[in-house]
């Protein structure tokens, strides 16, 4: 009988072991997912810049053009 007893009370330890392993498991996983978030949100920023960075090169091209255009027609006037 107390071997029965001792038997019942490491299954009882072991699910509470189980349980809280899977709490940490939920929460390891939230963590990872919040990391992620974090890093696909830098990511995406460091995107836009590079973005940004290419329509001022854009924007500066076409203003010489612009700018050699109406050189152009106004030298030609």
């Amino acid at each position: 009988m107390a071997q029965l007893s001792r038997t019942a009370q490491k299954a009882e330890a072991n699910m509470v072991a189980i349980e809280a392993d899977r709490c940490a498991i939920a929460q390891l996983h939230s963590t990872v997912n919040s990391l992620l978030q974090v890093f696909n949100f830098a990511g995406i920023v460091t995107e836009l810049r590079e973005i940004r960075s290419e329509i001022r090169g854009l924007r500066t091209e076409s203003q010489h053009i612009l700018e050699h255009l109406f050189g152009r027609q106004e030298n030609g006037k």
